[in-house]
Parts: structure tokens; sequence; C-alpha cells
């Protein structure tokens, strides 16, 4: 076993503490919290203990896999997501960072559970795809933009991802009239979505825009209907919609929510799908 493995396994096992932990909890109070007063006045994952142990869990991950990202770029010598492997490892750290400061400033403790085993399925999926640092394709030998266009997907994706979990607590949260104890207010999740949402989409803008010039550079060809491509511009196009519904939250009900379920689909298919079941100019990349 590499220490980069190792380094991924510690990680996938902090994850898992703080998913048994919240389980836990969640299992043994909720019910006994949720019939006595609401989600929003109740403690989350709790108490105090679990919070501590979670928020330990998760910054335990967050170390772990930062060390993994480090060694591999110094192995490498390059940025350290050219392939599948190494994209799922940066989303899951940033997917962990994200929540970590904006739990610094909303009342979401509830929403580590959800944080932590959607980034425990990420390290699985970098632990089980080939992960050889290989050399790379031609088309991808260009340093700055092999940082900055796959990063910024990769952040957007990252950030997108926990828009998505406050979305599926808000909705959780409408169909039981708040009061699923371990999770935070239908209020709270949906104003962390739509601050994720703010912050994701001019990074998936933008990481649209700087592929286009890759593209032009590597292919002569600022687009080239490649299913990447395709994925990518579709699943820009949801989130844009999103970004119309929003405003209109009276009319919209829980259409703005759904929204951002869809478009997790779309970013789940544009990392994955789009690589590993329809072969294109993309398909030895990770974004």
């Amino acid at each position: 076993m590499t220490l980069s493995t190792g380094l991924l396994l510690g990680a996938l096992a902090c994850l898992a503490v703080v998913v048994v932990a919240g389980m836990g909890r969640a299992v043994l109070l909720a019910p006994m919290l949720a019939a006595s007063r609401p989600a929003a006045t109740a403690t989350p994952l709790g108490g105090d203990a679990t919070r501590r142990l979670s928020g330990a869990g998760l910054l335990g991950g967050l170390g772990l896999l930062v060390a993994a990202i480090t060694l591999r770029a110094v192995l490498a010598g390059r940025a350290p997501w050219a392939n599948l492997s190494e994209v799922s490892q940066a989303m899951a750290a940033i997917l962990l960072a994200s929540y970590l400061v904006a739990a610094r400033r909303q009342p979401i403790a509830g929403l580590g559970l959800l944080v932590a085993g959607l980034a425990a399925c990420l390290v699985v999926i970098a632990l089980v795809l080939p992960d050889e640092i290989i050399p790379l394709a031609p088309a991808l030998q260009a340093p700055l933009l092999l940082t900055i266009h796959v990063g910024a997907a990769i952040a957007a994706y990252a950030v997108a991802g926990l828009a998505f979990l406050a979305a599926a607590g808000e909705l959780l949260q409408r169909g039981a009239g708040d009061r699923i104890a371990f999770l935070p207010a239908a209020a709270t999740a949906r104003t962390l979505a739509h601050r994720s949402v703010l912050v994701a989409f001019p990074i998936l803008t933008a990481a649209i825009v700087l592929g286009s010039v890759w593209a032009n550079l590597a292919w002569r060809s600022y687009w080239n209907n490649d299913p990447k491509e395709l994925a990518a511009a579709s699943t820009w196009l949801v989130y844009a919609a999103y970004l119309h519904v929003a405003g209109r939250r009276d009319r919209a009900g829980r259409l703005a929510a759904w929204l951002l379920v869809l478009g997790f689909v779309g970013v789940l298919f544009t990392y994955l799908g789009a690589s590993l079941l329809f072969p294109g100019q993309h398909s030895y990349a990770g974004v």
C-alpha cells in the first residue's frame, strides 16, 4: 500500500466516524426532539460531544486529503488533478473546506453528516479508479491551464455539491414541517444553498470559458460538441435557471431546490458519466 493510499484510507476512516456518530445521534434523539420542538431550536446532531467529534472527524479528513493531494503534486510535478481519481480527491477536500467555512457563519452543523457522506463517496471513487502517475496526453501539456481550468471546475463542482446537500436538507425540512431535529431549518438550508450557488456559478462559468480557450489551443476549435462539453453546458444552464427562479420563491415554491438537485446530477454526469460512458476528446481527463 502506498503512502497516498494510506492517507486516503485515513481520510475515509475520519469521515466514517462522522457519519456513524451523526447517524447514531440522529436515530436516537431526532424523534424525541422533533416531537417537542422545531428543528430551528434543536441541538444540532444531538449534543456538544457529537459536534466536537464530528468537527474533529471533518478536520481530520480534510487534513489527510490535503496531505494526499500535496504528495500527489510533488510526485507528479504538476497540478494534482489530471485524472478522475485525482479530481475526486480534490473535490472531496474542497467540499469539506467549503462546509467548514460556511459552518463558522451559519448554524448548519446538522449538514455535517451529509457532507461527510458525500465526501466519503468521493474518496471511495478516488480509491477505486486508476491512480497511476503517467505522462500527460499532448492536449494536457499546458501547466497553467491545467491548474486554473481544471482547478476552477473542481471548485465549482464541490461548492455545487454543498448547494445540493443544503437543497436536499431544505426539501426534507419542508416536507416534515421543519421538525427534523438533526438538520438545519429549511430557511437556513435555503440560504446556504443560494450562497453556495452564488459562489459556484461564476467559477463554473470561468472554467467553461477557459476550457474553450484551451480547446482552441489544443484542437483548433473553441467548441467541438464533445460529450463533456455538452454536459458542462447543460449543467451551466440548469444553474442559470435556478438563479432565475430563486428570485421568484413566492411563486416557484420548491422548484428552486429541485433545480439544485438536478444541477448536481448534471455535475456528476459531467464529472464521471461523460468520461466513463461516452468516449470523447475529454475521456483521458478528469473534468
